[in-house]
């Protein structure tokens, strides 16, 4: 008999769960199309929970404030980028090539969707980069890199840290319209790594043709990217 409560209680429990991500999911999303629709300074609360056909009351069981949410969104939206990175990249390639493919990647797929640009631009330290979620990825990444002698010894934080603030400030660059000297950015990265000058510009040098990964039409990449092309034509 107990075991029988503790199996309906588990399904109650899991179908809540499920239940209880599908609408975070919902806001996450809504919260990506109104800041693609409308701006930073257009997306609020209501627009939002317009967008996702639920009540200010929902919103409030999973965000404080809209600050929180759109944080919520950079997550969900540089996660799935990094992903598709990943996916894009030989695993079987040296640690820093790899590190030099994916940050040139992310960076074109950045400069091809102005709402991944939008997003750095407007949340500034609080945007989404290579380096906050590539932990969260590939959280051995440096670590295995570390011990194989591809990469020094630098604290972990510390590389990430760089990662974070170079990616958004040269994204930044980007979307002002200025020339930027790519893999020059890249060789930087990978001396954060510890690589030496020459090395790391030879590791930096952009593969002619840079193949990108293929955008899922029912990614939130996809549909935000569309929803900034209709208010931005």
């Amino acid at each position: 008999m107990s075991e029988t409560l503790d199996k309906g209680l588990d399904h109650r429990t899991r179908v809540g769960q499920a239940r209880r991500q599908k609408m975070l999911d919902r806001l996450i999303e809504a919260s990506i199309m109104v800041f693609a629709e409308r701006g930073l300074n257009g997306t609020v609360i209501d627009h939002v929970v317009r967008c996702a056909g639920v009540s200010r009351g929902t919103f409030y069981n999973y965000f404080d404030t809209i600050e929180d949410a759109l944080e919520a969104a950079r997550i969900a939206l540089g996660r799935e980028v990094v992903l598709l990175v990943n996916d894009t990249v030989d695993a079987e390639l040296p640690p820093a090539k790899r590190v030099a493919l994916s940050l040139h990647v992310f960076i074109e797929l950045a400069r091809q969707h102005s709402l991944l640009l939008e997003f750095s631009a407007r949340l500034g330290r609080h945007s989404f980069s290579f380096g906050s979620v590539l932990c969260q990825v590939e959280p051995g990444f440096h670590a295995d890199g570390v011990q194989s002698g591809a990469f020094r010894d630098v604290p972990e934080d510390l590389i990430l840290d760089m990662l974070e603030v170079g990616t958004i400030a040269i994204l930044g660059r980007v979307m002002a319209g200025e020339e930027v000297d790519v893999e020059a950015f890249v060789a930087a990265m990978l001396r954060v790594y510890g690589l030496g000058f020459e090395e790391s510009v030879e590791a930096a040098v952009r593969p002619d043709p840079l193949v990108l990964p293929s955008i899922p039409v029912d990614s939130l990449l996809a549909r935000g990217s569309v929803a900034w092309a209709k208010s931005h034509p």
